[in-house]
């Protein structure tokens, strides 16, 4: 796996990768990408007082870096539009199914309720999908807790002999 990639240096020239960081292979694309570290492992205990205090405390202890030229390769673009258009198709079945399930199914039917839920679900996973389809996601790297580097996650085998 290769080293982390030190924050101070991607503002500096030739410091962003010239390639692809997943796939080693030339970049076609470079996007500004926003990364962010994960929050403090004592954090989640406060989503037992309720989401909120939760999402401020973890939005505040956060450290984010922004590094605006990250490489893509054609692989990636295709993954995104991929991800993107199946979870837009995704949700779009499940708010058609909501909206035909509750117009066509008897109210008291028993399964009306049940049918309609599972509709909910498909449009929900349909979200979430369309949801991974960000380029920061993509960018397969995390910020670490310290917010002084990058942890590269999928980085393809031969990235660290790309970059040299």
């Amino acid at each position: 796996m290769p080293t982390p990639i030190p924050v101070a240096a991607l503002g500096q020239p030739g410091g962003v990768p010239p390639v692809c960081v997943r796939h080693a292979a030339p970049a076609i694309r470079r996007k500004p990408v926003l990364f962010r570290s994960t929050p403090p492992t004592w954090s989640f205990l406060l989503i037992l007082l309720g989401v909120l205090p939760f999402a401020i405390v973890a939005t505040i202890m956060q450290k984010r870096v922004t590094v605006p030229n990250w490489p893509f390769c054609r692989a990636c673009a295709r993954q995104r539009l991929r991800r993107l258009l199946g979870g837009i198709g995704v949700a779009l079945l499940g708010f058609i199914a909501v909206i035909g399930f509750s117009a066509a199914m008897p109210p008291s039917s028993s399964l009306t309720a049940v049918v309609v839920i599972l509709s909910f679900a498909v449009l929900l996973a349909g979200v979430v999908f369309a949801s991974t389809s960000g380029w920061a996601t993509l960018a397969a790297a995390k910020l670490a807790s310290d917010g002084t580097s990058l942890r590269l996650r999928k980085a393809h085998p031969n990235f660290s002999m790309a970059t040299d």
